[in-house]
Protein backbone atom coordinates (compact mmCIF):
# COMPACT_ATOMS: atom_id res chain seq x y z
CA UNK A 1 0.00 0.00 0.00
CA UNK A 2 2.77 2.05 0.34
CA UNK A 3 3.41 2.54 -3.49
CA UNK A 4 0.35 3.61 -4.09
CA UNK A 5 0.65 7.04 -1.65
CA UNK A 6 3.17 8.76 -4.12
CA UNK A 7 1.57 7.49 -7.57
CA UNK A 8 -1.60 9.08 -9.13
CA UNK A 9 -4.86 6.62 -10.15
CA UNK A 10 -6.07 7.87 -13.34
CA UNK A 11 -10.12 8.18 -13.87
CA UNK A 12 -12.23 9.36 -16.05
CA UNK A 13 -13.39 12.90 -15.50
CA UNK A 14 -17.50 13.69 -15.28
CA UNK A 15 -17.10 15.28 -18.85
CA UNK A 16 -15.76 11.91 -20.55
CA UNK A 17 -18.33 9.96 -18.83
CA UNK A 18 -20.89 12.06 -19.59
CA UNK A 19 -19.86 12.17 -23.45
CA UNK A 20 -19.79 8.32 -23.38
CA UNK A 21 -23.28 8.65 -22.34
CA UNK A 22 -24.26 10.72 -25.09
CA UNK A 23 -22.35 8.67 -27.54
CA UNK A 24 -24.57 5.51 -26.38
CA UNK A 25 -27.77 6.98 -26.33
CA UNK A 26 -27.31 8.42 -29.93
CA UNK A 27 -26.69 5.14 -31.16
CA UNK A 28 -29.02 3.19 -29.02
CA UNK A 29 -31.71 5.47 -30.91
CA UNK A 30 -30.54 5.11 -34.28
CA UNK A 31 -31.01 1.32 -33.86
CA UNK A 32 -33.85 1.64 -32.06
CA UNK A 33 -35.38 3.64 -35.53
CA UNK A 34 -34.09 1.39 -37.18
CA UNK A 35 -35.56 -1.95 -35.39
CA UNK A 36 -38.92 -0.13 -35.63
CA UNK A 37 -38.71 0.33 -39.12
CA UNK A 38 -37.97 -3.25 -39.86
CA UNK A 39 -41.04 -4.34 -37.50
CA UNK A 40 -43.92 -2.37 -39.16
CA UNK A 41 -42.30 -3.13 -43.23
CA UNK A 42 -42.28 -6.69 -41.98
CA UNK A 43 -45.56 -9.16 -42.79
CA UNK A 44 -47.54 -9.07 -40.02
CA UNK A 45 -49.77 -12.15 -38.91
CA UNK A 46 -52.80 -10.20 -39.34
CA UNK A 47 -51.60 -9.72 -43.39
CA UNK A 48 -51.26 -13.46 -43.33
CA UNK A 49 -54.54 -14.70 -41.39
CA UNK A 50 -56.60 -12.69 -43.83
CA UNK A 51 -54.81 -13.92 -46.92
CA UNK A 52 -55.26 -17.42 -45.52
CA UNK A 53 -59.30 -16.33 -45.00
CA UNK A 54 -59.07 -14.74 -48.62
CA UNK A 55 -58.74 -18.02 -49.70
CA UNK A 56 -60.81 -20.40 -47.51
CA UNK A 57 -63.86 -18.25 -48.91
CA UNK A 58 -62.80 -18.38 -52.24
CA UNK A 59 -62.84 -22.61 -51.80
CA UNK A 60 -66.27 -22.57 -50.03
CA UNK A 61 -67.79 -20.38 -52.93
CA UNK A 62 -66.23 -22.65 -55.60
CA UNK A 63 -66.92 -25.65 -54.02
CA UNK A 64 -70.75 -24.56 -53.74
CA UNK A 65 -70.67 -22.96 -56.98
CA UNK A 66 -72.94 -20.20 -55.73
CA UNK A 67 -72.68 -16.85 -53.40
CA UNK A 68 -74.42 -17.73 -50.18
CA UNK A 69 -73.68 -14.50 -47.99
CA UNK A 70 -72.00 -11.29 -49.80
CA UNK A 71 -71.33 -9.81 -46.85
CA UNK A 72 -69.44 -11.84 -43.82
CA UNK A 73 -67.49 -10.96 -40.85
CA UNK A 74 -64.74 -12.97 -39.64
CA UNK A 75 -62.61 -12.06 -36.68
CA UNK A 76 -63.26 -8.46 -36.54
CA UNK A 77 -62.67 -8.66 -40.65
CA UNK A 78 -65.61 -7.67 -43.11
CA UNK A 79 -65.76 -9.55 -45.85
CA UNK A 80 -67.30 -8.22 -49.69
CA UNK A 81 -67.98 -11.10 -51.95
CA UNK A 82 -69.12 -9.24 -55.05
CA UNK A 83 -69.47 -10.29 -58.72
CA UNK A 84 -66.73 -8.02 -60.87
CA UNK A 85 -67.83 -9.50 -64.68
CA UNK A 86 -70.46 -11.75 -65.89
CA UNK A 87 -67.82 -14.02 -68.47
CA UNK A 88 -70.84 -15.98 -69.93
CA UNK A 89 -74.37 -17.28 -69.12
CA UNK A 90 -72.83 -19.57 -66.57
CA UNK A 91 -69.23 -18.07 -65.57
CA UNK A 92 -68.88 -15.17 -63.68
CA UNK A 93 -65.90 -12.57 -62.43
CA UNK A 94 -65.78 -13.06 -58.90
CA UNK A 95 -63.92 -10.66 -56.40
CA UNK A 96 -63.94 -10.86 -52.15
CA UNK A 97 -62.59 -7.80 -50.73
CA UNK A 98 -61.28 -7.64 -46.57
CA UNK A 99 -61.36 -4.84 -44.87
CA UNK A 100 -60.10 -4.45 -41.02
CA UNK A 101 -61.60 -2.45 -39.11
CA UNK A 102 -62.35 0.22 -42.12
CA UNK A 103 -59.33 0.24 -43.88
CA UNK A 104 -58.41 -1.89 -47.11
CA UNK A 105 -56.45 -5.30 -46.03
CA UNK A 106 -56.69 -7.64 -48.88
CA UNK A 107 -58.55 -9.40 -51.91
CA UNK A 108 -59.04 -11.80 -54.24
CA UNK A 109 -60.45 -12.50 -58.03
CA UNK A 110 -61.11 -15.78 -59.18
CA UNK A 111 -63.99 -17.23 -61.98
CA UNK A 112 -66.66 -19.60 -61.08
CA UNK A 113 -69.00 -21.67 -62.96
CA UNK A 114 -72.57 -21.08 -61.36
CA UNK A 115 -75.20 -24.13 -60.56
CA UNK A 116 -77.70 -24.73 -63.10
CA UNK A 117 -80.22 -23.23 -60.18
CA UNK A 118 -78.01 -19.95 -59.60
CA UNK A 119 -78.55 -18.94 -62.89
CA UNK A 120 -81.79 -18.66 -63.08
CA UNK A 121 -81.86 -16.41 -60.21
Amino acid sequence: MAKLKGKQLEASTLIEVLIAMVIIMVVFSIAMGLFSNVLSGGVSMRKVQIGQQLESLRVQVVESRSIEQENLRVDSVDYKISVVKQIAPAMQLLEIKANDHGTPAGNIRFLLKMNDESKEN
